[in-house]
Parts: structure tokens; sequence; C-alpha cells
């Protein structure tokens, strides 16, 4: 859903910074950029597609059925690159905010920004399950007949799927990036 994707984004960013926390440290540009790209990289291949799938196959769903009224994404010309700009910029964003705390050594810092970021997430979503847990366009929602998201079998395969991909994804980068980046060239 949109209202996490970004923040999601964000926190990957400092999630990464904090992965490669000792080549960050040492201030040196080479490490830096590295991991800059390296998180780009996740985001382009492992994240950025999927909000931007389910936002053209299940609009309401993405919008978790707020502000956005229309039946499709294609009513809102410029929604999917606005998306799109701020996700990167959110992604990027939490990777700078992230460095400076890692060279700050304030790990514990950055570390409650993804860890809140994942709080605020879980909230979202089970805090309000009518919305979240349901398909369908925003006039079906606000009749009530939104159906499950377990209801459609191609929604429910591509979400797993879409869960496998950033999940397997995020842990390779991690690893890779805590590991010393080494194995990972760019």
């Amino acid at each position: 859903m949109v209202q996490i994707d970004v923040p999601v984004a964000f926190g990957i960013g400092t999630l990464f910074a904090e992965a490669a926390y000792r080549q960050l440290q040492t201030g040196q540009a080479l490490p830096f950029y590295r991991t800059l790209v390296l998180n780009n990289i996740y985001q382009a291949f492992f994240f950025s597609w999927i909000p931007v799938y389910f936002m053209l196959n299940y609009f309401g769903w993405e919008t978790t059925h707020m502000w956005w009224h229309a039946d499709s994404v294609t009513a809102y010309s410029f929604y999917t690159p606005t998306f799109l700009v701020v996700f990167f910029a959110a992604a990027n964003g939490g990777f700078l905010l992230g460095n400076r705390l890692v060279k700050q050594g304030r790990l514990g810092t950055n570390r409650a920004v993804y860890i809140g970021i994942l709080i605020y997430s879980a909230v979202w979503i089970l805090a309000q399950t009518n919305s979240t847990f349901r398909l369908g366009t925003y006039a079906e929602w606000k009749r009530g007949e939104a159906p499950w998201f377990y209801q459609d079998p191609t929604f429910l395969a591509m979400l797993i799927f879409t869960l496998l991909v950033w999940g397997a994804g995020l842990a390779i980068f991690f690893v890779r990036l805590r590991r010393g980046g080494n194995e990972m060239s760019v």
C-alpha cells in the first residue's frame, strides 16, 4: 500500500546504511557511493515495481480505498510518476539519514527509525483490516461489496510472489552489505 511503501523505502535506506556501517564509518567516498548504488539497485529491481504492479492492477487496495475515488490509477495521470519520484526520494533520503547517523556512531537512533517504520506499517495494516484486507474499487468498498484479498487467486499469488522477491532481495543485500560489500561489485 502506498501509505507504507514510501516509508518502508525510507526505512530500507536506513537499514542498508546500518548494514554497511563499517564501510561508511571510514568516511571514504567509495563505500558511500557503493552502498548508495546498491540501495538504488535494490529499490529499483526488488521493490519499486511491486507497488506499481498493484497500483495498476489493484488500485483500490494499493491506496487502501482512501482519498482516491476513481476505479483505476489511469484516472490520475500524475499519480504513478509522482509516486516513483517520491518513492526514490524517500529511499535515498533514508540512506542519507542512515549514513549520517552511522557516521556519528548513532546506530541505536538509526535502528529506531527503521523499527519505528516497521511498527507503523504493521499498525497501518492491522488497525484497519476493513480497508487493507479488501480489494475492488472505491465504490465497491464504500458499498461494503469489496472482496477479501484472499478471494482473488491472482492477487494472492502475486502478493506471495512479490513478498518473496522483496524479502529475499532484502536479506541478500543486507547480508552482503554487512559482510563488507566486497562480494557485490557495482
